[in-house]
């Protein structure tokens, strides 16, 4: 939770916004961990987001921020294919119907392989405030419209842009020989990381 917390106090403070809204996407998440790590990091966005507190000042008049917590699950075996079999889902296919047991699950089918079947990606709602309206429609619009938005790259990929670009950044930080404590975050702050 800590660090989310401050990993969120660092990016309003940074690029000096006040959000209206917030929509955390998790990856790496599995299953049977999305409970803890929900309970863990969602206050701690929460008091991120309030901002500044004085030690020992009471929080209960924290302004609420709508927060919605997703958790993106890329390595799924679910596959969707047309009625009769033959063909795989197109991009940009939206399914709501299969739900799991305990959260609002959504997947999305981001791109379409020619010779293969493709995989889609399970958003899986472990918290979702009033301010969203209490639609996973909201939330599903914002993820694949979110697909497009990946730089330097025609058409959709399968997970939301910032999905993507902080699993490129760990990917690549996880690479240096100080698992990426050498880069100057600083430096790189307030840019867009892609590869």
């Amino acid at each position: 939770g800590g660090c989310m917390k401050e990993t969120v106090a660092n990016a309003m403070r940074i690029l000096k916004v006040n959000p209206l809204s917030c929509v955390v996407w998790r990856d790496g998440v599995g299953d049977a961990a999305i409970n803890q790590v929900a309970q863990q990091e969602i206050p701690a966005v929460r008091q991120a987001l309030a901002g500044p507190t004085i030690i020992g000042e009471p929080v209960n008049d924290l302004p609420t921020i709508p927060l919605s917590y997703m958790v993106v699950q890329k390595r799924i075996a679910t596959k969707f294919l047309s009625v009769d079999g033959e063909r795989a889902m197109p991009a940009g296919t939206l399914i709501v119907s299969l739900q799991g047991t305990e959260h609002g699950t959504f997947y999305i089918n981001g791109t379409a392989p020619p010779y293969s079947t493709p995989k889609p990606a399970r958003f899986i709602i472990a918290h979702m405030d009033q301010g969203f309206g209490q639609r996973k429609k909201v939330l599903a619009d914002l993820s694949w419209a979110l697909c497009h938005d990946y730089s330097n790259w025609t058409g959709p990929i399968k997970l939301p842009s910032p999905v993507q670009m902080a699993h490129k950044l760990a990917e690549l930080a996880g690479g240096f020989d100080d698992c990426g404590d050498s880069i100057d975050a600083e430096a790189f702050a307030g840019k867009i990381h892609f590869l």
